[in-house]
């Protein structure tokens, strides 16, 4: 007994430093905590998913229902938005769902439809905390007569586009897309589209021959591309394999004879213009020499640029002008973006947009579609060269707030370009920029840029 006396003290401590049954007793305590938070992060999941379908199924109803709104009584509207509505969004763990659509005629700023939703969706496992369910709601507005559109169609006319039927899926792809604007316009100026074919040029059109801007002459030596230099034939000499020349001051200072293509022959195809106005828009001006613009009389040159057209007013004009592209020559997708853009520039440059009405919001946008990657522009046939001048050019047009989308056709195996994915507005949004191996997903992409941009006029 004295023992135990004695070593009582050195046995409590001992215990006290004990910890075996620590483990236990700790994930006893936190793990009504651990199943809340796993628990949380379920429930919140489930949330959130129901919340998306509620969004997507709002959106969808407004756009549906404001197609016909105008002519519909109130009743009639919230009748048929309920049924839309319902065929679009199936999640009976929400239970009763909270709905209204209202309609408000055009006053002036436009007509619109907002679509309202709201509910909860129980949970399972956060009743442990105290709440038994998760709220939600959302909402959607449809505006129509106050948006407008002016789209630019950089389309890829090169000698690639011959083959895999890519020409002729392309013409497919626009015509529908041309007539999906069309649906949707209601007012001559809700949609203006324009037409830019391109391969290494693009053509102008010869009506401008006498533009002050155009610029025909250049240094006037081995290097000069100009028109003046370059259009025309140098004869041959006495031998079948004696040394050619394409230009006029070689074939003079080695004894041939130049014979010159007339100015009034011109076929109306330009190169790109000096740099760094080969990145901009700035109209062309004979005040500012690197603005002007440098005829070319390209053998490969594609059907001339259609500015800024009412789809509405002349969609038959806008068919026409897909009809006759042909496929010829090598890919500079820069000079077919510069010249979109420059077809949106309002009131100046060869292609001027109309004056756009300040009671109403515009969107702007550009589709490049393109088979290849980069070829050839007027300085260099080297790719990295040509991608880092587009790279910039599609910095600048973003950066006024354009939206670019781009579809790349790699029926030959081409790798995805990075540039022209990087070149879009939203190279993560698949809408904006498409890689496609079959030339038949052309129409499929160009619809899903129309469903995209139609999207842009749903307020969540």
């Amino acid at each position: 007994m004295r023992t135990i006396v004695w070593n009582c003290p050195q046995i409590v401590r001992q215990l006290i430093r004990r910890v075996d049954g620590n483990v236990a007793m700790i994930f006893a305590l936190t793990l009504p905590v651990l199943i809340t938070s796993i628990g949380a992060a379920i429930d919140y999941s489930r949330a959130v998913n129901a919340r998306s379908a509620m969004q997507a199924a709002v959106d969808a109803t407004a756009l549906m229902i404001s197609k016909e709104a105008s002519s519909l009584t109130a009743a009639q509207i919230t009748s048929k938005a309920t049924a839309y509505f319902n065929a679009l969004f199936n999640r009976p763990e929400l239970g009763s769902v909270s709905f209204s659509a209202a309609y408000a005629a055009n006053s002036g700023n436009g007509a619109s439809v907002t679509i309202n939703a709201s509910g909860s969706i129980p949970t399972d496992f956060l009743k442990m905390a105290g709440f038994s369910n998760f709220p939600m709601s959302v909402s959607a507005t449809t505006k129509w007569g106050n948006m407008r559109y002016r789209v630019a169609l950089a389309l890829d006319n090169t000698g690639s586009m011959d083959d895999a039927d890519k020409m002729n899926q392309l013409k497919l792809a626009t015509n529908q897309l041309i007539n999906d604007f069309y649906d949707m316009a209601s007012a001559n100026a809700d949609v203006y589209i324009s037409i830019v074919p391109f391969s290494k040029d693009v053509n102008i059109g010869t009506s401008f021959k006498n533009a002050t801007w155009l610029r025909w002459s250049g240094a006037g030596n081995s290097a000069d591309d100009s028109f003046t230099n370059t259009a025309g034939s140098c004869s041959t000499g006495p031998y079948w394999n004696s040394p050619r020349y394409d230009n006029k001051v070689d074939c003079q200072a080695n004894g041939r004879t130049w014979t010159a293509v007339s100015q009034n022959s011109w076929n109306g195809c330009v190169m790109d213009r000096d740099q760094d106005y080969d990145v901009s828009n700035t109209a062309p001006s004979s005040s500012v020499q690197g603005s002007m613009v440098w005829p070319e009389q390209y053998g490969s040159c594609p059907v001339t640029i259609l500015g800024m057209t009412s789809v509405r007013q002349s969609k038959q004009t806008l068919l026409d002008k897909v009809t006759a592209m042909q496929p010829a020559g090598n890919t500079n997708q820069a000079i077919g973006l510069t010249w979109a853009w420059l077809t949106q520039s309002i009131g100046s440059g060869p292609f001027p947009a109309p004056a756009k009405d300040s009671n109403y919001t515009y969107i702007d946008a550009i589709v490049l579609l393109t088979d290849g990657m980069n070829t050839q522009n007027r300085w260099t046939s080297n790719q990295s060269t040509i991608d880092t001048r587009e790279s910039t050019l599609c910095s600048n047009i973003r950066a006024t707030g354009m939206k670019i989308f781009a579809i790349q056709v790699a029926t030959d195996g081409d790798a995805e370009s990075s540039m022209l994915k990087n070149c879009t507005s939203d190279p993560s949004n698949p809408n904006y920029f498409s890689y496609i191996t079959l030339a038949s997903q052309m129409t499929v992409k160009f619809q899903n840029i129309f469903k995209e941009l139609a999207r842009l006029r749903v307020a969540s």
